[in-house]
């Protein structure tokens, strides 16, 4: 009977080393994880250029750089994982990825589900025009206009919805998708279309390139702008992790390196786009 009871018991006791061990690799931080293994993991969804794209078969762009940024501040490695956008959140929660980096935008949806960094890019909608047309303020004084705008972009969305549904739908005002804004702004200037709708340092870029056209912020006729922040992203609750990635970011945007991150890998992706 001893016998039995002693086993019981080494075998209670096993069960609790292995449930505490268990406990305690789930209680295990993100950064905690990273520091052990020598490797920071940021899952992106690389169809957003000039913030992620691929170069051949490599990840690249605006968000892989401020990544390495983040990695070389920790002391490790960089691992960049390619997923579906919609999927980030899981590979947060499953500690497949420490952090997501995707041009991903703060709402308060995600800000229930995810704990994000400090925003490093204000990304506003802007509208190209020639510089002799007077009509265009808002997004509303579109009407009647063909709209450029870069395929799959936020400008393409913007557009597109208010053409179909919104301030601009029932006005005669249409979209012309391009693959490259370069070849967007040759269509402004040959009159294919009336107006380019992109991102802000986009549109300054090709404004100073190709004389003749002007920019301006997209806003509503009542006022209202198109301003998104984009910020990194981890699993809920991993504040620790969030603090390091802001003492890396707030420098790089205070400075300017992140806008000279976007200028550079938008040159790179409209040329690889060639």
């Amino acid at each position: 009977m001893k016998k039995i009871i002693s086993s019981i018991a080494a075998l209670a006791a096993g069960i609790c080393l292995i449930s505490g061990m268990s406990c305690a690799a789930e209680e295990q931080s993100a950064l905690d994880r990273i520091m052990e293994k020598g490797k920071l993991v940021v899952a992106t969804d690389a169809a957003w250029p000039p913030f992620e794209y691929m170069e051949g078969e490599n990840v690249v762009g605006v968000d892989i750089d401020i990544a390495q940024q983040i990695a070389d501040s920790l002391g490790v490695e960089l691992e960049v994982t390619n997923v579906a956008f919609d999927s980030l959140s899981m590979y947060l929660e499953n500690g497949e990825a420490d952090l997501a980096l995707a041009a991903i935008t703060v709402t308060e949806e995600r800000a229930d589900a995810m704990e994000f960094s400090d925003p490093y890019c204000d990304a506003y909608q802007y509208i190209i025009v020639k510089d002799d047309d007077e009509t265009v303020k808002t997004i509303d004084d579109l009407a009647g206009y063909t709209i450029g705008v870069h395929l799959g972009t936020t400008g393409d969305f913007l557009a597109s919805d208010e053409v179909n549904m919104g301030v601009l739908a029932g006005s005669g005002a249409s979209v012309q998708q391009y693959k490259d804004l370069t070849i967007a702004a040759m269509g402004l200037n040959a009159g294919d279309v009336q107006a380019i709708v992109c991102d802000k340092l986009l549109a300054e870029n090709l404004c100073t390139i190709n004389e003749g056209l002007k920019c301006f912020e997209a806003v509503y006729a009542d006022g209202s702008s198109t301003l998104e922040q984009y910020a990194a992203a981890a699993a809920k609750g991993e504040t620790e992790l969030i603090e390091k990635v802001n003492e890396v970011i707030t420098p790089l945007k205070e400075d300017g390196t992140i806008d000279g991150y976007i200028l550079a890998q938008s040159e790179k992706a409209a040329a690889l786009s060639e």
